[in-house]
Formats: structure tokens, sequence, C-alpha cells
């Protein structure tokens, strides 16, 4: 069986079985809130402290992995304005979430896929390559909402947003210990090793549980149009970008797992947050999560040796 596949059926299957959980096993709504909060405050935060903190960091194409990343982000953002302004325009609060279904991106299944391939030494280029999307992608998103919206409340939150944001702030605790050289206590590394992985399969139940197999209809331009750049345009502009840059092995593989992954579930919040349009929002999060798990073999099949 190729590597692709065998890395990513755990994950389909973990997801799936969230959302049977939510559908057909009466897990409640308090579940799953109280699931992702814990997830996103706690667990992944010492998942990212965890993978950074005592690593060698040397070795990390830092500069090329930020290049590669914010390039393709930019490259995508301007192929969605262009599509409003000359192709297919949609209302403001349509096209936020148009925007956002095509530069956000699903950090947990990104990082469980990386580091069912790679282990440690993924995670590590993972840790990394989240806190340069996360930044870049609020701050674009934001920028989005404010020209959409015709007000600069977005932007006021944005600082906020990205101080108090606990998966920058995991990967600048792990960045500082490691370049302090204080480093992690056995027992504390221990500890946010027990804790962090938890953060994967939690995240991915809480995944599932949040698909919303609705009428899609409505959506369906958006939707086919998103996923074309996350899936197509996105990881082929990262390779060949990664590629002029001088990324290879590992790095450049992470790269373009990070850029081929579906848009990320709290797309939805900013969406009702900022005046969005989130029905169509969540219909675009539960159509390209299912895709992915098409899409991502294909993607991978062509990276990794089988």
């Amino acid at each position: 069986m190729p590597v692709a596949i065998e890395a990513l059926i755990p994950i389909i299957l973990t997801v799936l079985i969230g959302y049977l959980a939510r559908q057909h096993f009466g897990v409640g709504e308090s579940v799953w809130s109280g699931l992702e909060k814990l997830t996103y405050f706690l667990f992944a935060p010492c998942l990212l402290v965890v993978s950074l903190a005592n690593k060698p960091l040397s070795d990390l194409a830092w500069g090329e992995v930020l290049v590669t990343l914010v390039s393709v982000l930019l490259f995508c953002s301007l192929l969605i304005v262009i599509w409003q302004k000359f192709v297919r325009p949609v209302d403001l609060p349509s096209f936020t979430s148009m925007f956002q279904g095509g530069v956000r991106f699903n950090s947990f299944i990104a990082l469980a896929l990386v580091d069912n391939l790679f282990g440690d030494e993924g995670l590590m280029v993972g840790a990394l390559a989240t806190v340069v999307i996360v930044v870049s992608v609020n701050i674009l998103s934001v920028s989005a909402f404010s020209v959409a919206n015709r007000t600069d409340g977005g932007w006021r939150k944005l600082p906020y947003q990205l101080v108090t944001n606990p998966l920058i702030i995991g990967c600048f605790i792990g960045l500082s210990l490691n370049l302090s050289g204080v480093g992690l206590a056995p027992a504390f590394d221990n500890l946010m090793t027990m804790l962090g992985k938890s953060a994967l399969p939690m995240a991915l139940l809480s995944v599932g549980a949040a698909l919303r197999l609705g009428d899609l209809r409505s959506s369906a331009d958006m939707i086919a149009f998103t996923s074309v750049v996350q899936f197509i345009a996105k990881p082929i502009a990262a390779l060949l970008v990664g590629q002029w840059l001088g990324l290879e092995g590992l790095t450049a593989v992470v790269v373009v797992i990070f850029m081929a992954v579906p848009t990320a579930p709290s797309a939805y919040v900013l969406a009702r947050q900022l005046g969005g349009n989130h029905q169509a929002m969540a219909s675009i999060i539960t159509v390209q999560t299912v895709l992915a798990f098409f899409t991502l073999p294909l993607t991978l099949g062509l990276l990794l040796p089988t």
C-alpha cells in the first residue's frame, strides 16, 4: 500500500468517527465545544512547544520556508481578487467567505499528516509552517473583511487575535526555550508530550463533528473555485516556489502538504463575527474537508515514493 494512503487512513477514520459520534451517537454540542476549546487552548500549544523546545533548529531552512509560504498565500489571494473582479463576482459577504476558503488551512489535518509520515522531524517543520501561515492568513483575512465591510473594525481586532492565538503562543514559547538554551526540563517535557499527543486525535474528531452535509447548491460556484485554489493552485505554487528557492527533501514535502489541506473550521467563526456569508462558509469547509481525502493521496503520491 502506498505510504500516503497508509498515513491518511487513520486521519480519515478519525474524522469519520467524529462525524458519526455527532450525528448518530448522541454526543452533544457541549461535549464538542469543550473538546474544541481544550484542543485549541491546551493540547495543540503543548504539541507545538514540545516539537520545538528541545530540537536542533540550525538545519531548518527558515527563510526559504517563510518566503515560499507567504508568496503562495499572496499569489492565491491575488487569484481570488481577480476572480471576484473580472470573472464571477459575488456579493461582498460571500467574497469574504470565498477568500477564507482559498487562503485558510486546517492546521490539525496538516500536522496529523506530517506526524504520521515523518514523526518528530516532520512536526518540527510543521510547527514552523504553522506559525508563518497562521500569522499570514489572519492578516490577509482581516484585510478582506475590512475592504468588504468598508470599516476598520477587523483591523482593531487583529493585534489581539495574533498575540492571543494559542498556536502562535505555543510556537513562540517553544522557540524561546530552544534559542535561549533553557529547553524543557524532563518533567515538563513528559507532561507536554503526553498532552500534545492528545491534540491531533481530538482535533480530528472535532473536524468530523463540525461537518454539515446540508444544501450545498447555492454555494456551488464558490465551493468549486475555492477547491481549485486549495487543492491545485496552492500545492503547485508551493512546489514551484520551493524548488526555485532550493527547498528539498522532507521540508519541501511538508510545505506542500500545508498548502494542500482544506480550509479551517475557524473560518466559520470569523465569518459570523465579521459579517461574512457564514452559510456559504460552512458549505465550503464541509466540501473541502471531504474532497481533501481524495486529493491528498494524489498530491502525496506525486511527492513520495510508493
